[in-house]
């Protein structure tokens, strides 16, 4: 985890816990316990429990009867819900994205996509993670609509936390980073229509990595 050193402490700790959670730093049910976030993010307990704070009230945490703070569980009813949502949003935003890339811009996605492959040769799924992230927002910050964009944030923040189990499936080890290749190629082509497919297919791909680790309803 990335250290935090500018003010305000709390909102950095707020935004810092908030991409943990996308990125799938943090598992379903793992607690957040102040002192240890502190201690990785390099900064005092306040700032963290004012950030947790937070959290909670955006219901991105819960709190537990014995007032631990904890990543909610993910269900598969509650994921499957999420899913067309996802592909739709998260496919609408690479066909507007497709036509917006400069040249730089297409370099720094064709580098995303070599560093993602060294992680699925490493079986780095921490890396990996990090990075995919990186490589889904690239483009969809390009697609140039922010209502868009944080309408996707929003579905990331729930579902993320269930990434970390992406490689914990053998198949989808070895093809992580296939349709991350696709949508490059369509973009690089200009193809609008195949960049959003390729995504859609994506998100399709790792969910069917995902659901059977999944409980059909919360535990009480």
């Amino acid at each position: 985890m990335k250290k935090i050193e500018h003010q305000p402490l709390s909102d950095r700790a707020y935004q810092a816990i908030r991409e943990g959670l996308q990125e799938g730093v943090f598992q379903p049910m793992q607690p957040m316990v102040i002192r240890t976030l502190a201690a990785e993010y390099g900064i005092s307990a306040t700032p963290i429990r004012e950030a947790l704070q937070r959290l909670v009230a955006e219901r991105l945490l819960i709190v537990l009867p014995n007032r631990s703070i904890v990543v909610p569980r993910m269900t598969r009813q509650r994921f499957l819900e999420l899913m067309p949502i996802r592909t739709s949003l998260e496919g609408m935003a690479a066909r507007l994205a497709t036509p917006q890339f400069s040249k730089a811009e297409l370099d720094a996605l064709r580098n995303l996509v070599q560093r993602v492959s060294e992680t699925t040769r490493t079986y780095d799924a921490k890396t990996y993670l990090l990075l995919n992230r990186e490589f889904h927002f690239a483009i969809y910050e390009k697609a140039g609509n922010p209502e868009l964009l944080q309408m996707i944030n929003d579905l990331w923040l729930k579902v993320g936390p269930v990434f970390t189990g992406l490689f914990d499936d053998n198949y989808y080890r070895q093809h992580a980073n296939d349709e991350h290749q696709n949508i490059l190629a369509a973009i690089e082509k200009g193809d609008a229509e195949a960049a959003e497919h390729f995504m859609r297919q994506d998100i399709d791909i790792a969910a069917k990595a995902l659901l059977p680790l999944m409980p059909e309803e919360a535990e009480a």
